[in-house]
């Protein structure tokens, strides 16, 4: 079924933030300028936005050995100072956004408003860190038996960045390693590096030489970083295989680790509901950033009292898109941000074509860059790869139940843990439901609503370790006891 939807076309010539322009990483306190030249392609366009350098392994040795100078002055460092190094670094960001987000846009493909808020909140993250501390804790007072469990931080830190969330994952790794004593190396992904190789630029006068430095990568850089036996942590954001990889190359030097890799969550939609609003809200946690959110609903569960009306409040939601670049104010469905997912994306739409039935969507945009309408799919099969996997697209299937213990061992039967969420009016009912889910986030009437102050930890194959709160802090220092 072939839809119209409303599209927005760019002039290429508009681009005026990033082209031709060279982005360097940031090394011991300096911009590395040599290196190979790496095109970032902006999804929308199919245009060059910006070039990466890349350093060498020899560049990335030196930062390794950055990193581990700035770590031993950094640890003697009062929690004060390292606090005051968060918020100026919060400054920046607020002081940049509009580059930033500019840059996140072009690069990765996201509506600008989205981008601008991605900014913001990592600006809001960085502050919220600066308040946070490990203290120690007294564990027996007895001045014969005294004891106390206190946390020093691990050393160098590597982390591995996604291209869906380029800078927010940055800082969201950067924030607790430093306020922890740790030193850090951030390495982006290939596709989307420009945004946050520009903050490195921003903060090269703000951070101590090889406290935090970001590296360019085409592909050769990643693995040396993390089977460096000077990491002492490594913390990976991205697919269930690469961070399969990451595991055992970190297991040659038993290095600490912690993963957040692919979801498939599910969300449970009872009779009860109010259809209108509760499409909105699957719509909305479905297709922010084109599908392309781990934490993202992928597959939706609907009574099927109510699936029916339930699915063409979607298929309306999924028409009124506006398909496009971007950069221009009215488009709320960007690119998907690389060609590897745009064609993965296509092989669910053609398979959904021929098991399931498309009511909305189904087909690409006449648009240059990586565009695939939003799509909702029904009449599908649990054993569909569209329901089994992590589509990481702007296409969701809709199915249908009756049995409630039924539609809770469906949600469960995946190899993935990550989020889900249960909608009903009988919010005890709902939550009683939520307890039996196996994912280590689990709405109730809400989805992709964090908290800075909550822990998340996934389950299964989503992958293991916190980020958030406090318990978010010890995944970046080691627990000790004094006795």
């Amino acid at each position: 079924m072939i839809e119209t939807y409303s599209i927005v076309a760019r002039n290429n010539s508009d681009n005026t933030i990033a082209d031709l322009k060279d982005f360097y990483s940031l090394i011991d306190g300096s911009l590395v300028r040599d290196g190979l030249k790496l095109k970032v392609v902006n999804p929308a366009t199919l245009d060059t936005v910006g070039v990466a350098i890349v350093p060498s392994l020899r560049d990335l040795q030196q930062a390794i050995y950055a990193a581990d100078r700035a770590f031993r002055a950094w640890r003697d460092e009062p929690w004060k100072v390292r606090s005051s190094l968060l918020r100026g670094l919060a400054d920046v960001l607020r002081s940049n956004t509009e580059e930033l987000a500019r840059l996140l846009t072009q690069e990765q493909g996201k509506p600008l408003q989205q981008a601008r808020d991605e900014t913001i909140s990592c600006a809001g993250f960085l502050e919220h860190c600066s308040g946070q501390e490990l203290r120690p804790v007294v564990l027996n007072e007895n001045p014969e038996t005294y004891a106390e469990q206190f946390y020093l931080p691990y050393g160098v830190v590597a982390g591995i960045v996604p291209w869906n969330f380029p800078l927010d994952v940055a800082i969201s790794k950067i924030g607790p390693a430093i306020i922890t004593g740790n030193s850090i190396i951030i390495k982006p992904a290939p596709t989307t590096p420009l945004a946050t190789l520009r903050f490195g630029e921003l903060i090269k006068d703000v951070v101590p030489p090889g406290l935090i430095q970001i590296i360019a990568d085409d592909g050769s850089i990643g693995p040396a970083l993390v089977s460096h036996p000077s990491i002492a942590k490594i913390s990976f954001t991205g697919s269930t295989a690469s961070g399969k990889a990451v595991m055992a190359s970190a297991a040659r030097g038993l290095k600490r680790l912690s993963l957040e890799l692919g979801g498939n969550d599910p969300a449970i939609v009872f009779e009860d509901v109010d259809v209108t609003r509760v499409a909105q809200a699957i719509f909305n946690a479905a297709f922010l950033n084109s599908g392309q959110v781990c934490t993202a609903i992928k597959r939706v569960y609907v009574h099927a009292a109510i699936a029916d009306r339930f699915c063409e409040c979607l298929a309306s939601l999924a028409r009124n898109s506006v398909v496009g670049d971007g950069l221009d104010v009215n488009v709320t469905v960007g690119p998907l941000q690389n060609k590897a997912q745009y064609d993965k994306v296509l092989q669910y739409l053609d398979e959904a074509e021929k098991v399931g039935r498309i009511v909305a969507g189904g087909n690409a945009p006449p648009l240059a860059g990586y565009f695939i309408n939003p799509t909702i799919v029904t009449d599908i099969s649990d054993e569909a790869s569209l329901v089994k996997d992590e589509q990481f697209g702007p296409i969701l299937p809709v199915l249908t139940f009756t049995d409630v213990d039924e539609v809770v061992r469906r949600a469960n039967g995946t190899p993935f843990g990550l989020t889900a969420s249960v909608w009903s009016a009988d919010k005890d009912r709902a939550a009683r439901i939520a307890r039996r889910l196996d994912s280590g986030v689990v709405w109730v009437n809400k989805h992709l609503e964090f908290s800075l102050d909550y822990p998340f930890s996934p389950c299964k194959q989503s992958g293991f370790g916190t980020e958030g709160g406090i318990e978010g802090l010890k995944e970046y220092a080691q627990l000790r006891v004094l006795s």
